[in-house]
């Protein structure tokens, strides 16, 4: 996906390439672009507002002393220089093969940034975002299992950047060093790196039958639940006294799997500055169709591409449902991440034991001591648990209690 970063050239989000064995990389797990001494700090806002949590400048440091970043001396920020000073080898126009040669500590430091990175996305720069980004880029993505075509088609989306240069690239990797994987490892990159970097890059399984399950029925959906919201005066009870929390210590609030944007618009018009983030594309489509004057982007819960303490309020309304337990402690701590000292989270889930399938999507039921535990392991502290018995909306009749938490960020000092 190409950013909008207008100070940047080549800027782009890696989310959505795919693997091999089907999977596909991770929503704002991996980015890049040129260097970034022209940012305004409206750029530098969009950058934070993209969940970075790493920049890997990867330029020479006459590089860095002619134009500087305007993150240097930020804690996201890491230099590795990843050519030598003075470039003493021939360098072909058609491979990056002598690059890998003679380059190798500093293509490891480079590759070990990105493994080491905190929880986050990491934006990978040079000076035009071509040569030293596409090849660490390329490194990376291979490592996560994407095809050598799909990396060079990447590639070539770059001004000038033909995609044979980095398919010689990789064969180079195979024909020299026995594969990506293999260079890596012989230039000092441990195990642990490459599954580090493997697990960051790649969504599980479960997020791209879930995304594939709610495209499928985006519209269906939409139009059968449109106007289900005013016939739940208990939920929209509760609702409005999350907005009364938030109301307390005003600022941007986010709901998790936003959907057709329902929930997301009604507290919109209880006075919220908030936004939706889904992560099925045709959801975050109809979501902005029906509701123009709320922002909607596509993302995951699961790795919230959002900044540090960037919340004054979190909503998962009925979204939690769709992932499996070993999830849930990740997602909780990454909620407690996002929301400011202080700050809310409402959810809302089915109780229960049991697994349910439908149209191929996995709707998991739990039980809400089960939830609060967890919240609480994640930091956060229960302020409202109530549960209400099965109703009829819609002509929809539900077969199980509902439970809505409310939990909140401890104070700054507790």
């Amino acid at each position: 996906m190409i950013l909008d970063w207008p100070a940047c050239r080549n800027a782009r989000d890696l989310g959505g390439l795919p693997t091999l064995d089907g999977g596909r990389i991770r929503d704002g797990a991996l980015l890049r672009s040129d260097h970034h001494a022209a940012m305004t700090p409206a750029d530098v806002a969009a950058v934070r507002a993209a969940g970075v949590s790493r920049i890997v400048d990867l330029r020479r440091p006459a590089e860095l002393a002619e134009q500087p970043s305007p993150f240097a001396g930020d804690p996201i920020y890491t230099h590795v220089s990843m050519l030598m000073e003075v470039t003493d080898y021939e360098y072909p126009a058609d491979s990056y093969g002598p690059l890998l040669d003679h380059n190798q500590d500093r293509v490891a430091a480079a590759f070990r940034a990105i493994a080491e990175a905190p929880p986050g996305g990491v934006l990978v720069h040079c000076r035009g975002g071509r040569d030293r980004t596409g090849t660490l880029v390329a490194l990376a993505l291979t490592v996560a299992g994407v095809g050598p075509e799909v990396v060079a088609e990447d590639y070539a989306r770059s001004e000038d950047c033909p995609a044979a240069t980095m398919i010689n690239t990789l064969a180079h990797a195979e024909q020299a060093y026995g594969g990506v994987e293999n260079y890596l490892r012989g230039i000092g990159v441990e195990q642990h790196h490459l599954d580090a970097v493997r697990e960051r890059l790649r969504e599980p399984a479960h997020l791209a039958e879930t995304r594939a399950g709610w495209d499928a029925v985006a519209d269906w959906y939409t139009e059968q639940f449109r106007d289900d919201l005013p016939t739940r005066i208990w939920d929209r009870a509760l609702l409005a006294g999350f907005a009364e929390l938030v109301g307390a210590a005003p600022g941007p609030v986010v709901e998790v799997g936003s959907g057709p944007g329902v929930t997301t618009a009604y507290l919109h018009g209880l006075g919220l500055d908030i936004s939706g983030i889904d992560l099925s594309p045709e959801m975050v489509a109809v979501a902005r169709r029906d509701h123009p004057h709320v922002r909607f982007r596509v993302g995951s819960m699961t790795d919230l591409p959002l900044p540090d303490a960037s919340l004054a309020g979190l909503v998962a309304w009925y979204s939690i449902i769709n992932l499996p337990d070993e999830e849930l402690p990740a997602v909780f701590a990454g909620f407690h991440r996002v929301l400011t000292p202080g700050a809310p989270v409402i959810l809302a889930f089915q109780t229960g034991d049991e697994i349910v399938v439908r149209r191929d999507i996995s709707f998991y039921r739990r039980r809400p001591e089960a939830v609060e535990a967890l919240l609480a392991d994640a930091g956060l502290d229960l302020v409202l648990r109530t549960i209400r018995e099965p109703a009829e909306h819609l002509g929809v009749v539900e077969t199980v209690p509902q439970a809505y938490l409310v939990a909140r960020r401890p104070s700054a000092g507790r």
